[in-house]
């Protein structure tokens, strides 16, 4: 039997170890362990379950929940507690990616006071800056460049709201956000108190100190979120593709967790275009936002003039996409696409 014929069976087995782990099904050891489910009797994941539930360490610790299982007599349940592949935990110091400390505001993090000190190039920007975060005055700190791409707080409160009712699905109990700028979309998604986990992701530094700072103003409690300083690009490939080579508590199961996507539109140029053609936008296009997403359900947070031809083009056979037309003061700012994950394919038995 090939490897490919070998997916559906898997997949199965998965559901049903997941089926099983109940509430710890993201543990970090538990996701270890979830590649392995063929190799293991169903009645090894309840046993495993009772140990994450009566021990927190062996939730995080894959050799603590080994010893626990050898220790118990597992073996004669069917767990042979030497088969358990611990060698794919990685030590801390080989983790690509894992999770940001509280990083400190730096030069670049600014709270301007008044028009005189804005750089000309975003004091359109600033003029709006309540209707961007009302709680500007409480001590919102931005980059220069993160002005051009945060999302005005009600356009974010109404994402996260549809999210949590319209579009609420309650095996999706994970949210990504790959682009955190200065938090405006992650603030509002740690708020509604919609999710078990948060994972906000920036690559810039005193961007990713902007939008941590902002996050404690605005009251999010701290741990709510898990900041990752990093490219989502090459987190969400090695969550898909070698979740082992990143730290515990980042990895998180495909099946409960869901993307959102709010990424560069390569600077204010996009308003002079009647249509938007996405496969031009910078620096990433629509095709390759769709690629590193498709794995999981997710929304694009999109310009207003977005081509809906080349938007269509990504539903899955049979069915259809969402657009949404966000707007503020009267007038569109944004599109909203909420698109579904990709099917499997269908076992060729």
């Amino acid at each position: 039997m090939s490897a490919d014929e070998n997916v559906p069976a898997d997949a199965i087995e998965q559901q049903l170890a997941r089926d099983m782990l109940g509430p710890y099904v993201d543990a970090p050891t538990a996701q270890l362990l979830l590649p392995q489910a063929r190799q293991m009797p169903q009645i090894a994941w309840q046993i495993i379950r009772n140990a994450l539930e009566q021990n927190p360490q062996a939730r995080d610790d894959i050799n603590c929940l080994t010893e626990l299982l050898a220790t118990g007599g597992q073996v004669a349940n069917g767990i042979n507690t030497d088969r358990l592949d611990t060698s794919a935990v990685a030590e801390p110091s080989e983790f690509s990616l894992k999770p940001a400390e509280r990083l400190p505001l730096t030069d670049e993090c600014h709270h301007y006071t008044g028009k005189h000190e804005v750089p000309w190039d975003i004091q359109k920007y600033f003029s709006q800056r309540y209707s961007i975060f009302s709680y500007y005055d409480s001590g919102v700190h931005m980059t220069d460049d993160a002005w051009f791409g945060v999302t005005p707080e009600p356009v974010a409160n109404q994402i996260a709201y549809e999210l949590s009712e319209d579009h609420y699905d309650p095996e999706k109990t994970i949210l990504i956000d790959a682009f955190s700028g200065a938090g405006g979309n992650t603030i509002a998604f740690a708020l509604s108190d919609r999710w078990n986990r948060i994972i906000a992701i920036e690559r810039d530094p005193a961007t990713l100190a902007c939008a941590q700072h902002n996050a404690e103003i605005y009251g999010v409690e701290p741990g709510s979120v898990t900041w990752i300083l990093g490219d989502s690009f090459e987190y969400l490939d090695q969550l898909v593709n070698n979740p082992e080579r990143l730290h515990p508590d980042l990895r998180v199961d495909l099946q409960t967790t869901m993307v959102f996507a709010s990424p560069p539109w390569g600077g204010p140029g996009y308003r002079t275009d009647e249509i938007f053609d996405l496969s031009t936008m910078q620096p990433y296009s629509l095709n390759q936002l769709h690629e590193a997403y498709k794995t999981m359900d997710h929304v694009l947070f999109l310009p207003r003039t977005s081509d809906i031809r080349q938007i269509a083009k990504l539903a899955p056979e049979g069915e259809k996409l969402e657009v949404i037309q966000y707007c503020a003061e009267g007038a569109s700012k944004a599109m909203g696409v909420y698109i579904p994950a990709e099917k499997p394919p269908a076992s060729s038995d």
